[in-house]
């Protein structure tokens, strides 16, 4: 039979946030914010240049900056609320 040895350890414990939902949640509300701008534009104001596509792609850009923004200081706060604790470990 095995002996079974037990082993203390620090662990440090803390909340970290998935940084690719916060860039695509941000990107999809660039998306959205891009295609309201465009039918805030009035007809009459409208040019030949394909507008739409250059809202998306600033709209898109600047969501998903945004996102991650926001996921990095939520990092920064589960870091700075993270708890040192001891954990037994077993061995054998």
């Amino acid at each position: 039979m095995a002996k079974t040895t037990l082993k203390t350890e620090q662990v440090t414990i803390r909340r970290s946030p998935k940084f690719l939902p916060f860039l695509l949640t941000g990107g999809i509300l660039g998306l959205v914010v891009a295609f309201l701008l465009n039918a805030s534009i009035a007809p009459e104001a409208r040019s030949a240049a394909p507008i739409l596509g250059y809202l998306v792609a600033f709209s898109v850009a600047i969501g998903a900056g945004l996102g991650v923004t926001a996921a990095v200081i939520l990092d920064r706060i589960g870091t700075a609320r993270s708890k040192t604790l001891e954990a037994t470990k077993l061995e054998g």
